[in-house]
């Protein structure tokens, strides 16, 4: 382990109980740093679960090493929170009991959590009466007291409504920073671990298939799988045809209707190309470099925040994202005709056999 390793998982091979004799989830090598942020993503049964708790100490491997280098503490945070019968206060406490910690600084600590996760206020309510999201926010708070060094989270937006998960990402978020904590989550909405990751692993049919910046994983998704987990719903396939003067490689997509891209593959390969939603701009105008031709507007939807259109292009349908209420995503409907652009180091392209809608 490097010296600002909080933990690092290699060559494991684990077998989850439920599953004996079937499921193996495998992990090369996986590690976090101190002060970082790490969503765990994948399709139901990829093994997500089972990985946290292995990283927990609750499931052993099979094969392979765990190591741990957190003083003080690890803190585990499951899906569905546990709570003990008593106050709210005493819930937040109990983390402390057996540490030699004086009942004052208990309490004090205790208050303290509570309030940066908004529920100080419910200090003397029984417990097990909370609802769902104050039950989250107890449990959260019940982790941060005692100041682990990594922190451990299955599914913690898990039945919140919209708003609940905004409050909830925004305070998380702000204890994350506050404590400088190591933090591994699981989660199947990508949006609100977005708001938190600094790296992404996805994990699929028990293995590791991307691992890497945040950034890097939404742009540059290693398959096609990763590229639907992580929202590059643009996905078609193409080949390269030449190089422009510039050097890029143009990627025809359909007859009459290309991408120009800075893939290193040669003129004649097969290849798919990925393209985020939020990178086909439709504002385009025939002087605009990237353009890449007229379209037409099949549909819209809007949830009142967001837009999302399907364009008509060369006889393929692009998916595109604008904000709701302001420029077109007010005045856009279906029927309308638009030029569109894509950048070309927004077309991300890999070969053909590597990875398959």
């Amino acid at each position: 382990m490097t010296n600002d390793a909080v933990l690092a998982a290699r060559d494991l091979v684990i077998e989850p109980g439920a599953r004996a004799g079937g499921f193996l989830l495998r992990i090369r090598d996986l590690a976090l740093q101190r002060g970082e942020v790490l969503a765990i993503l994948g399709p139901n049964g990829a093994g997500k679960t089972t990985l946290l708790r292995a990283l927990a100490g609750l499931v052993a491997p099979r094969e392979g090493a765990i190591e741990v280098c957190a003083p003080r503490g690890v803190a585990l945070v499951f899906q569905h929170p546990l709570l003990l019968a008593g106050s709210v206060l005493w819930n937040a406490e109990v983390p402390l009991w057996g540490r030699g910690i004086a009942r004052r600084e208990r309490r004090a600590r205790a208050t303290k959590a509570l309030a940066r996760f908004g529920i100080d206020a419910l200090a003397e309510r029984e417990a097990t009466t909370l609802s769902g999201g104050e039950a989250r926010r107890l449990a959260l708070a019940r982790a941060f007291v005692v100041a682990p060094d990594l922190l451990l989270l299955d599914e913690p937006f898990d039945d919140l409504d919209a708003p609940g998960r905004e409050v909830l990402v925004q305070d998380l978020g702000s204890a994350i920073r506050e404590t400088g904590i190591a933090v591994a989550l699981v989660t199947h909405d990508l949006r609100q671990a977005l708001l938190l990751a600094d790296r992404i692993a996805v994990l699929s049919a028990g293995a590791l298939a991307q691992v890497g910046a945040r950034d890097e994983v939404l742009r540059r998704p290693a398959s096609a799988e990763v590229a639907a987990l992580v929202g590059m719903s643009n996905w078609l396939p193409g080949r390269v045809r030449a190089r422009d003067t510039a050097g890029l490689a143009v990627v025809e997509v359909a007859p009459g209707g290309a991408f120009r891209s800075a893939t290193p593959y040669a003129s004649g390969a097969d290849v798919w190309v990925g393209i985020r939603p939020e990178h086909v701009k439709i504002d385009a105008d025939r002087s605009d470099p990237n353009t890449v031709g007229e379209a037409s507007v099949e549909t819209r939807v809007s949830d009142g925040a967001l837009v999302v259109a399907w364009i008509a292009w060369h006889g393929l349908r692009l998916r595109t994202h604008l904000l709701a209420g302001r420029g077109l995503g007010h005045t856009l409907k279906a029927g309308d005709g638009v030029f569109i652009a894509v950048r070309p180091e927004d077309v991300h392209v890999l070969p053909r056999e590597a990875a398959r809608p």
